[in-house]
């Protein structure tokens, strides 16, 4: 294969690996909150004391970083009004593609967390 074909072939793989897929399951409730803002979304991981917090819903990010999977996951919980996220979990999966006879790790990130509205 020539250098051409293999850059091409590698190009298109972090091509592939880069988007960030998501999904997001909201309660009934999701519509009475206005937008906010990502950058003042707070995150509590797991295991973590929370103020009262009213469910939004769940969200899960799939991504080519932890730090880009969570700025993600604020934003989208911004859209539909969250305060903060709560029981945030990452998760890695690695994968190993095989180009000619060099092995490639790729690394996927799985963020996820449940948007939440404080309680007064």
């Amino acid at each position: 294969m020539s250098a051409a074909k293999y850059l091409a072939s590698l190009m298109l793989v972090i091509c592939i690996v880069g988007c960030t897929p998501f999904h997001m399951a909201l309660t009934n409730e999701e519509k009475s909150s206005p937008p906010t803002t990502p950058d003042k979304i707070q995150i509590y991981f797991q295991g973590e004391q929370t103020p009262p917090v009213k469910e939004i819903g769940n969200i899960v990010v799939s991504g080519n970083s932890e730090k880009h999977g969570v700025k993600f996951l604020q934003e989208q919980a911004a859209k539909i009004g969250a305060d903060a996220i709560i029981n945030l979990e990452v998760k890695i999966e690695t994968q190993t593609l095989i180009i000619l006879i060099f092995p490639i790790p790729i690394n996927s990130y799985f963020v996820s967390g449940t948007a939440v509205k404080y309680v007064n």
